[in-house]
């Protein structure tokens, strides 16, 4: 049985067989069958993409690769923050401005209800970022402000 490159799709598989399809590339004796050590140069020709190195290293390698990245790219943890750690970033003024406010302007009474029933406080949620948009739109709080809320 032989052993060749698949490269139809542009990824790069090795498959053993006798019967080989058009297309598929012959590896030779002395190559590696670790399909991810190798890769595509821009000309579609299969390259080793870690020469010198033996699979164990190269599997290694990879791991690394993949553990760096999974790090980069988890989501950071939400910022909650108790209801009234939410409040106290507000001054007493500000704070007696939205109470006044939403007497008078149902879609601040809206937000301060929804605060209330509230078991916390995310600040990444729309829900969040919308209300405090909602009280800069009514000049309760410049858009500055809002956003040092939500720091």
């Amino acid at each position: 049985m032989n052993a060749y490159f698949d490269i139809r799709n542009g990824h790069i598989a090795i498959i053993e067989t006798d019967t080989p399809e058009p297309g598929w590339i012959k590896l030779k004796s002395t190559q590696s069958r670790l399909a991810a050590r190798y890769r595509l140069d821009d000309d579609g020709k299969v390259v080793d993409a870690y020469p010198g190195k033996t699979d164990e290293e190269v599997l290694a390698a990879i791991a690394e690769q993949q553990a760096a990245q999974a790090q980069s790219t988890e989501p950071s943890s939400p910022r909650v923050l108790t209801k009234l750690q939410f409040l106290i970033r507000f001054t007493n003024e500000e704070l007696a401005a939205v109470y006044t406010a939403a007497k008078t302007n149902v879609l601040i009474e809206v937000f301060m209800d929804k605060l209330k029933l509230a078991q916390e406080v995310n600040l990444d949620d729309p829900q969040t970022v919308g209300g405090l948009q909602s009280l800069a739109a009514a000049g309760l709080l410049s858009e500055a402000r809002a956003q040092e809320v939500l720091k």
